[in-house]
């Protein structure tokens, strides 16, 4: 719906239309004139089915603030509380408030006071009809829209959840053993660090499918579920376990119990699974466990059960795993991995790689997204996820930040193509690189060719540096985008509150979309909140043609991943818009 009118519409048509537009729109009108207050609530209620009226701002203020009206309509020059003054205090509470103000004279400051508190409209009595109603049935129209886009909103809000729950539900029962899986191991884990995990591997399992094959293999599996569940459930009477199998032959169990007392559960479940006798196609087998065990502590992590497990595996016995084995091994990373990064940047070799962005309407590479590198001596090429983490721990990062924008603007200075640079909340927040980036700006010849992409699971929340930051970058031109659209909390607040350009569809849900029909209907649904917004949408992890065809099919704009180009090194194709031939 929009807001302009019809510049073919007589008064009549507008009239009517306004009389259909305004049913169920709630009115407050704020006149001190009692006999101009008597014969403009007559009109009004020609149109509105509520039109409440109030004498002066303290009164009208109370009334808006006790209870939401749709629109407010006030005149300016009033006794106790002028309708300036009302309405500010009003957007307080409301920002998003619709306002009308009517006064008796063109004063230029109240004009451009009522503009900078963001009124809709403005009349000037004496009040003429038809400037009347074309300004309600514009204002009313605008309302109308707004809810249409709140309702919408809140209907695929509801939408996702309700198909993130069926996603979650399939995603979270193993179809081989009927236990709960990683997926929902790793969900129940991040609700507390108050539980000890048990990670328990069939020994030998490997061998056993081999022998045996897939089927024998899967069935020997489903037989161990159901021995487990009936130990721990039935023998050993404990409700107070969870039982999981994450992967292969690897079975967990996770408890609010401390680890010592766990680990005893764990060596009555191994003796009595080990003493038990297997039939599997017509041999009798004895089978055995390895475990591994993490305290109900900051060590709770699957990555602390598995190395536990390993040393399992080794040692011939159950293992409990110790901090000390984690921050000795966590010190020489981190230690290892600074001089690296160090040496690195001296060196110059942490550079961008960059990723085509295909225009799925044209078919042509208009876009790169640039991905930080760290080259090795040796040419070995290291992911961000590697370095990235501990560069946040240390000064460095930001020296990575500066470099890597240099670069990509160098790169791009003279090129016809758009570059897309990627901002963690860090880097809006760090001063020294916020005015790097808009001295960067200012000498790039044309900003509207860089893009800024702000990761969706950063501190995004802080909306009143990254709104400062947005309207700032825009004042050059340049564009932004929200990546990773669609994981983590994926708040639709971002794109209402949020004057971005771009959402890029996260990887997860695009991957599979070409099988997955949970995927498929969320992004069909992203796609029309974004269309309706005027957001372009770009989907990510696009690494075949048939899901190419789908993502365009469903109004995706643009497509980015492997099936048009792996991240590569700068080069001079780059320099000029290109048709993407396969």
């Amino acid at each position: 719906m929009s807001t302009n009118i019809n510049p073919t519409l007589s008064e009549s048509d507008i009239f009517l239309a306004l009389q259909n537009e305004a049913k169920n729109i709630t009115v407050l009108y704020v006149e001190d004139d009692p006999m101009i207050r008597k014969e403009y609530f007559k009109f009004l209620s020609r149109f509105f089915d509520t039109v409440v009226c109030h004498e002066d701002g303290e009164a009208g203020l109370s009334a808006a603030l006790n209870k939401k009206f749709d629109l407010v309509i006030s005149d300016i020059q009033m006794p106790r509380m002028n309708g300036l003054q009302m309405i500010e205090k009003i957007k307080e509470r409301y920002p998003d408030q619709a306002t009308i103000l009517i006064s008796a004279h063109k004063d230029t400051d109240i004009l451009h006071q009522s503009v900078v508190i963001g009124v809709d409209g403005y009349l000037f009595k004496p009040l003429e009809r038809n400037q009347t109603i074309k300004l309600l049935y514009k204002t009313v129209s605008k309302i109308r829209l707004e809810y249409e886009n709140r309702n919408y909103k809140a209907h695929l809000e509801e939408l996702v959840a309700q198909k993130t729950a069926e996603a979650i539900k399939i995603f979270t029962i193993d179809p081989v053993t009927d236990l709960f899986t990683l997926a929902k191991l790793q969900q129940d884990m991040s609700k507390s660090d108050k539980y000890s995990l048990a990670l328990l591997k069939i020994k030998d399992f490997k061998s056993l499918n081999d022998l045996y094959g897939y089927t024998i293999g899967n069935n020997l599996l489903k037989k161990t579920a159901i021995f487990l569940h009936s130990i721990i459930f039935d023998r050993l009477q404990r409700s107070d376990i969870v039982l999981y199998r994450v992967s292969g032959a690897h079975f967990a169990l996770l408890s609010p119990i401390d680890a010592s007392e766990l680990e005893k559960l764990v060596n009555q479940i191994i003796e009595r699974y080990e003493s038990s006798e297997f039939i599997i196609a017509d041999d009798s087998i004895y089978l055995e466990m390895d475990a591994g065990i993490v305290e109900n502590q900051s060590t709770l992590t699957l990555s602390n059960a598995d190395k536990a497990l390993r040393i399992s595996e080794k040692e011939g016995q159950i293992v409990l795993y110790k901090p000390a084995h984690q921050k000795a091994e966590l010190h020489h990373f981190t230690l290892k991995c600074k001089d690296t990064i160090k040496r690195a940047l001296n060196e110059n070799r942490i550079i961008p790689y960059y990723q085509p962005i295909i225009d799925n309407n044209t078919n042509t590479i208009q876009k790169y997204e640039a991905l930080a590198r760290l080259i090795m001596p040796d040419g070995k090429v290291i992911s961000p996820a590697i370095f990235l983490p501990v560069s946040k721990k240390t000064k460095m990062y930001n020296r990575i930040t500066t470099t890597l924008i240099k670069s990509i603007l160098h790169d791009f200075k003279t090129s016809s193509c758009s570059v897309s640079i990627n901002l963690s909340i860090e880097d809006i927040k760090h001063i020294p690189t916020r005015k790097f980036i808009f001295d960067s700006i200012t000498a790039f010849p044309d900003p509207s060719r860089i893009v800024f992409e702000l990761l969706e699971s950063e501190e995004i929340n802080s909306y009143h540096e990254i709104q400062q930051f947005i309207t700032e970058i825009k004042l050059y031109g340049c564009k932004v985008a929200i990546d990773d659209f669609g994981s983590g909390y994926s708040n639709f607040e971002y794109l209402t509150k949020l004057n971005v350009d771009y959402i890029k569809i996260d990887g997860s849900l695009v991957r599979e979309i070409d099988s997955a029909n949970v995927s498929r209907i969320l992004v069909e649904m992203l796609a029309g909140f974004a269309k309706k917004m005027d957001i372009k949408t770009i989907a990510e992890f696009v690494h075949k043609d048939s899901i190419h065809t789908i993502v365009t099919s469903l109004g995706v704009h643009e497509s980015q991943g492997y099936l048009f180009s792996e991240p590569i090194p700068y080069n001079a194709s780059m320099q000029n818009i290109q048709y993407y031939a396969p």
